[in-house]
């Protein structure tokens, strides 16, 4: 009796204030089980439910994930469009961080979205599995490389598997499985068939520590090693590279083929790294005592390969190996060592030559007499003949066989022509950007599939013998330079394939940049036993739809992926030379740092007194500089994803770690976010428990009686277009920015005008129970546990058959913008917005010049003003899912006859911006409730 009084007490007051509903909870008992289990719904949404809600759901979201993975895979033949979706994959060192938790939740997001909206989509995941850590942890513990390796990959696909992400397993694979270096050796063999794979002795920098050859950009500002720590030291080496420099010009031009908005910074750093190509690469030929020298032919960049018949010798700089090898240091040194032209067969003398006459980046130099200074200088000091190979007054070649007579760009297409056909250069390349060094003196990577013979040199592995698998080894100090694999003699000793003559394998290991340079061609065939992956496989998938990774891979990682593609284009493995279509670079985790202000020193937050108005050491009360940086353990700001998951739930930190900044921006992590994010959750609840609640209040409440038919309509149509406008600028961050946060915030203001919308309205109104529906089936992409739960309880009371009730959130389809709703279209003249008028969303994606003018032509406010004037010129702007503008140039039409200044101009035109004329916005729709609520 006392349960039914507090009801009926509950229902008159809700009569009298309708909008205390949502805040007033119902005296009715404390029911702690889920609606999914028992039926039961809990009004309230405490921390417990919220755990106990992912532990129902977790294994059924995993079968619900494999079941849709498998579906994919089956339909490969299928017409459905696709969207591959893929995340930088991570090396397994055994545990995830937060910077893990970000990447991998907003792939998981964005795959989920584009499954919602019909796609067949790809979401692989793998393991980057070779490298120095691997195998300097595997001898600190005093385990093999390998076990250390698959032990950490499996930790780590569970905690991927705990959270819940989408990832397709049947493509997985580590860089280190012998099924997968076989082919990133098979694509080393293509690029040794085409000139692109070579050795070369060279000062290289040498890693103390890690005992193995470093690239420049593996070494920090003060010259110590990135991953030791060493001070970096210089060797000369015989070194395996990688002529990446052939694709400089492509490489650039490829950059003209990518979103500019998303690739912004990573244009102008590749760009960079690229540099301008103003040059050509020549290679000469070295010759010993009238022998063909044992050395591998020089490689020049030269700037006037038009200028070619008129080199007299080759300059080369004191640090160059051969100087070293020959103690031959000093200035106008003659080397006892030839270069021979590769147009005349004239062999040139090699000289050493002051670095500052040289070209920064390179240690050897064509010496050109008619242009040089320095070198005609060198050359009559040295005797050595010269000829004058350019006509200056005419600008045209003198003395150069064919070219004579030639303007200087005639000449340099022919002989770049020239040396193109002969194999010996003629590429366009950047005098900055140097062949990539692959060479790793180390145990752990990808052995380089070459043999060498004494008698017929060089030779690549037969591809019938791939892979090279790395030996079972337990040796892995490397000694002197080189590789711990010249230790194992039963590996290293194999026949020729050529002349079966004893002979030795390649003892380095590629850099993991190579294995991590195609990974993403191998994950849409990852079970081809024949090739790394089927042309028709790579014209269905590629390129990537959407690549996210973190922005310290923005350059290098990057730029040998587009390199390696490059290629495979050239070869006509792939249509497409750019591999990634669209690229979310993401910001870091940033942690709480408290550091002691005299020393220096960190201290961890447990030793911090924050009684005070500023942080102190508790133990010396010296004051504390407090900020955020990078996590490390040195620091003492590291955050373990386990623990936060374990005290909020996979939702919650899944949304709190979307939420407030923008995926491109670094994050700095504190827990106090949550409490907004777990509020943000209740309110949702609170919005389905208003439509459980909604039958037994009207039976209760007279408030339905006041709410008339013209009413009920008219709040239809708000909630319908609110909803349109709502999912409009959600489709668009999906859709373009990615701006994840800002869709969240969208999605903030629209609960909060839903949860104002009266009671009767919304316990009684269609469009209501739509709008709720539709916000938890985009709730679902970014927290599938909970929306889940929020679907079984919206659908076991909903009346309208807006939706396919019996299917769980993530079987539905993303919400779609109806027909008729006014997508903005914002016409401006002489760059002054004026107003907005309404295009159909049916017809917003066929909107061309002609249409647009037409519609905007119909305003009421453009025909009062300017439908007397003539419009000289007009073009259109159109944000594909979002809006669209119109500009208008009408020479004769002035906002103002005079001004006194330019100022006044500027202030005018923007007060006409401000005062355009807006369609419908939730901001104005919020003061359309409180209106009609009080009126309700």
């Amino acid at each position: 009796m006392m349960k039914f009084k507090r009801w009926i007490t509950w229902c008159r007051e809700i009569s009298r204030n309708p909008t205390k509903a949502v805040l007033w909870k119902p005296p009715i008992g404390n029911i702690r089980s889920l609606f999914s289990r028992s039926g039961k719904w809990d009004p309230q949404l405490s921390p417990e439910t919220r755990l106990k809600i992912e532990e129902h759901w977790k294994p059924i979201i995993q079968q619900h994930d494999k079941l849709q993975s498998e579906l994919t895979n089956s339909l490969q033949t299928a017409d459905n469009e696709k969207c591959y979706v893929l995340s930088m994959f991570p090396y397994p060192s055994g545990n995830l961080h937060l910077g893990h938790v970000r990447v991998y939740t907003i792939s998981d997001v964005m795959a989920r979205y584009h499954r919602l909206q019909g796609k067949m989509v790809i979401h692989p995941m793998g393991w980057d599995a070779f490298g120095l850590p691997a195998e300097n942890a595997a001898m600190e513990r005093g385990i093999h490389p390998k076990e250390w390796t698959y032990s950490n990959i499996k930790r780590m696909k569970q905690q991927l598997e705990d959270l819940s992400l989408s990832f397709d397993w049947n493509r997985e694979f580590a860089t280190c499985d012998p099924s997968y270096y076989k082919w990133t050796q098979y694509l080393f063999l293509k690029m040794f068939e085409a000139g692109l794979a070579f050795q070369k002795k060279g000062l290289v920098n040498w890693d103390p520590v890690d005992k193995t050859v470093l690239a420049n950009e593996q070494i920090d500002g003060s010259g110590c090693s990135w991953r030791s720590g060493a001070k970096v030291e210089k060797k000369y080496l015989t070194q395996w590279y990688l002529r990446d420099t052939v694709f400089s010009e492509s490489l650039l031009q490829g950059l003209e083929e990518v979103d500019p908005e998303l690739w912004r910074d990573i244009i102008l750093v590749q760009r960079n790294w690229i540099s301008e190509i103003k040059g050509h690469r020549i290679d000469l030929k070295l010759k010993y005592k009238s022998q063909d020298a044992k050395e591998l032919p020089l490689s020049f960049y030269t700037e006037h390969l038009d200028l070619i018949y008129g080199v007299s010798h080759v300059c080369v700089k004191p640090t160059h190996h051969l100087c070293v090898e020959f103690d031959m240091k000093d200035i106008d040194a003659v080397l006892p060592i030839y270069a021979v032209h590769p147009l005349t067969g004239q062999h040139l003398k090699l000289v050493v030559a002051k670095e500052e006459n040289m070209f920064m980046n390179r240690d050897v130099m064509l010496a050109i007499p008619c242009i040089s200074d320095s070198d005609r200088e060198a050359a009559e000091r040295l005797n050595i003949p010269y000829v004058q190979v350019l006509d200056d007054t005419q600008n045209t070649l003198i003395n150069s066989d064919e070219l004579n007579g030639l303007r200087r760009e005639q000449a340099i297409e022919i002989i770049r022509k020239k040396t193109l056909e002969l194999g010996i250069g003629g590429e366009k390349i950047s005098e900055q950007l140097n062949d990539w060094l692959i060479s790793r003196q180390r145990y752990w990577g990808t052995p380089i599939p070459i043999i060498h013979c004494e008698k017929c040199g060089t030779v690549p592995v037969p591809y019938d013998q791939l892979p090279v698998k790395l030996p079972e080894t337990d040796q892995l100090i490397n000694k002197g330079g080189c590789s711990p694999l010249t230790e194992d003699k039963n590996w290293l000793e194999v026949p020729c394939p050529r002349c079966s003559s004893p002979a030795k394998r390649e003892t380095d290991t590629m850099d993991t940049f190579v294995d991590s340079s195609w990974y993403f061609l191998r994950f849409i065939d990852p079970h081809n036993q024949q090739l790394p992956f089927s042309k028709e496989m790579a014209r269905k998938y590629m390129p990537v739809d959407l690549y996210i990774g973190g922005k310290e891979h923005a350059l290098l990682h990057l730029y040998f992926a587009r390199f390696v593609c490059h290629f495979l284009h050239s070869l006509g493995l792939i249509e497409q030379r750019e591999p990634f279509k669209n690229l979310l670079t993401q910001g870091m985790v940033k942690g709480e740092s408290y550091k002691v202000k005299k020393t220096g020193k960190y201290i961890p937050a447990d030793k911090v007194d924050f009684t005070g108005q500023c942080p102190l050491e508790k133990e010396s009360g010296e004051e504390l500089i407090v900020e955020f940086e990078k996590m490390s353990k040195s620091k003492y700001n590291g955050v373990n994803p386990e623990d936060v998951i374990a005290e909020y739930g996979v939702d919650s930190t899944r949304l709190c770690i979307l939420s407030n900044v923008s995926p491109q921006s670094d994050r700095d992590w504190s827990n106090t976010v949550f409490k907004g994010v777990v509020n943000w959750q209740n309110r949702v609840w609170s919005l389905v428990t208003t439509i459980r609640n909604g039958n037994e209040a009207m039976h209760c409440s007279t408030a339905q009686e006041k709410l008339t038919e013209e009413q009920l309509q008219d709040w239809e149509d708000k909630i319908m277009e609110t909803r349109n406008h709502i999912l409009n600028h959600v489709n668009f961050h999906f859709e373009t920015t990615f701006y994840i946060n800002s869709a969240i915030s969208r999605l903030h203001s629209y609960v909060s005008w839903l949860l104002k919308v009266p009671l009767p309205v919304a316990h009684k109104s269609k469009e209501y129970e739509q709008a709720v529906a539709d916000l938890i089936i985009i709730l679902a992409v970014m927290a599938p546990h909970f929306a889940s739960e929020l679907w079984a309880g919206l659908a076991d009371v909903a009346k309208y058959k807006t939706h396919p009730w019996e299917k769980g959130v993530l079987l539905q389809r993303w919400p779609q913008i109806d027909d008729n709703f006014l997508m903005p279209l914002t016409y401006l003249v002489n760059h002054v917005a004026i107003s907005d008028v309404g295009v159909p969303f049916k017809d917003f994606g066929n909107l061309n010049e002609e249409m647009a003018l037409a519609i905007v032509k119909q305003d009421g406010h453009f025909s009062a003003q300017f439908s007397q004037y003539t419009i000289e010129k007009y073009s259109l702007s159109v944000r594909k899912f979002h809006k669209a503008s119109l500009s208008l140039k009408i020479p004769d039409y002035h906002f103002q006859t005079e001004y006194d200044s330019k100022s006044q101009l500027k202030k005018q035109m923007l007060k006409l911006s401000k005062q355009k004329k807006k369609l419908y916005t939730i901001e104005q729709r919020s003061d359309s409730v409180r209106n009609d609520s009080k009126q309700t």
